[in-house]
């Protein structure tokens, strides 16, 4: 039994320094000049070259490509939210054929890959107005991520059992009361890993915003990270600097709300 603790402990390290290795990239280009980059790629920086965030801060508008991510990112995240989680309670405790359905659609959505309908999509968001605002690519991301969202919520809330339902019915609680004030509250788990989950997809997106964020204005993080790069040059060690200052945020995001994931994964293997 200690070898194969053993053996999988050393797995396990090995896989998490594999996975850890772009950050410690990432952050080694970030102190390194551009000299030491190019002859060293992975050697350690002889100091710590703090210029470098200095400069992508200033020559990249950080704050607002930092502002415009989190509007869009908190935007879509409470939308689907909302959206899914009120869907998911219909489909889960309403009967009837037609709920069935719209679950079955919710599924194939996940079927359909994101490259066959972006022709599509751009051309009906060009038709909408859609192009250059934040709100449209809020409802694009919300509808990207409602498919998922749904089924998970519709997953848990058939797990719990209807008797808290019908005993706050007795008491005089409304369907909505009883969704905001019972079955809402129970799934706080569940609502923080799909949080998480489309937080970290939508804040470290990239083609979407190029797709519907054109104008400099409204570029998220990613999509200004893009322009380091020139058709002639290439500012390897800034762009590095800015994708560490992008990432803090969506750190310290994931790690306030990892034990609400583990929670979320524990109750549904029990509930299982």
């Amino acid at each position: 039994m200690r070898k194969t603790h053993a053996l999988v402990f050393i797995v396990v390290l090995l896989l998490a320094l594999f996975f850890l290795l772009p950050f410690y990239v990432a952050i080694l280009m970030a102190l390194k000049t551009s000299q030491e980059s190019f002859l060293s790629f992975y050697g350690l920086p002889h100091g710590l070259h703090l210029d470098n965030f200095i400069s992508a801060w200033k020559t990249s508008h950080y704050i607002r490509g930092l502002s415009n991510s989190l509007i869009v990112t908190i935007g879509s995240v409470l939308l689907i939210i909302a959206v899914s989680g009120l869907a998911g309670y219909a489909i889960a405790r309403k009967r009837g054929w037609y709920y069935q359905l719209v679950f079955l659609l919710f599924l194939a959505g996940i079927m359909v890959p994101f490259q066959v309908t972006m022709l599509p999509l751009y051309k009906l968001g060009k038709t909408l107005h859609m192009i250059n605002t934040q709100w449209g690519i809020i409802l694009l991301y919300g509808g990207f991520g409602l498919q998922t969202a749904v089924f998970l919520y519709v997953g848990f809330i058939r797990a719990i059992s209807r008797e808290i339902e019908e005993a706050a019915k007795i008491d005089g609680c409304s369907t909505p009361g009883i969704f905001f004030r019972i079955i809402f509250p129970l799934l706080k788990p569940l609502t923080a890993t799909v949080a998480v989950i489309n937080a970290i997809y939508i804040w470290n997106d990239f083609l979407l915003p190029l797709l519907f964020l054109q104008k400099e204005k409204f570029r998220t993080i990613p999509l200004q990270q893009y322009f380091f790069f020139g058709q002639y040059s290439s500012q390897l060690n800034l762009a590095f600097a800015y994708a560490v200052m992008g990432m803090i945020p969506i750190v310290i995001f994931f790690l306030l709300m990892q034990k609400f994931i583990v929670k979320g994964i524990s109750a549904g293997a029990i509930k299982g």
